[in-house]
């Protein structure tokens, strides 16, 4: 799509909707073959880095949530990559301001569980005042740093179906659909 739209055929535009179906499109690689699945999981490592890198936009909350799942789903959980790259992938969404309900939700599966602790668990838990126990399964996203989520849109109940954008502790209406 890239080198179309280089050639002058601006429809082929590429956006955060294409990046994303090519990531879903290995998320949801149905063969049992290894080398398959190594292939889906290069290409999702390939999209993602380009996606960062393009012109076109940058990744969402969507996107990186969608990044996740093809890695819980293309790696098992003692495959000595998928450390390196979800840790980085995590970071990368949290200094972009991405970290939103899907990607907790995915992260959660793909990352190894002392891996979720130490790049989750533990800043949260050295960042609360509270003497309650945070662990594996209590988070949600109000526990994630304002920081880490300030960038992500999620839908609103009783909003007319609008798209919100989380601003700190204010909501700002966003009028696209």
């Amino acid at each position: 799509m890239d080198k179309l739209y280089q050639a002058g055929y601006k429809d082929a535009r590429p956006n955060e909707v294409t990046y994303t179906s090519v990531l879903n499109s290995c998320a949801f690689t149905a063969s049992p073959n290894e080398r398959t699945k190594r292939k889906a999981f290069d290409t999702a490592i390939f999209t993602l880095q380009e996606f960062q890198a393009s012109r076109y936009g940058a990744p969402n909350d969507v996107a990186y949530g969608t990044f996740m799942k093809a890695c819980a789903n293309l790696l098992s959980k003692d495959d000595a990559m998928l450390r390196g790259v979800v840790e980085e992938a995590f970071q990368q969404c949290c200094r972009d301001g991405q970290v939103g309900e899907m990607v907790l939700y995915h992260f959660r599966d793909a990352a190894p569980e002392d891996l979720f602790y130490e790049l989750l668990v533990e800043p949260i838990r050295a960042a609360t005042t509270t003497k309650e126990r945070i662990n594996f399964d209590t988070i949600n996203i109000d526990d994630i740093p304002v920081e880490w989520r300030r960038n992500v849109f999620e839908r609103k109940e009783g909003m007319g179906g609008r798209r919100t954008r989380t601003v700190g502790m204010k909501t700002k209406r966003n009028l696209r659909p």
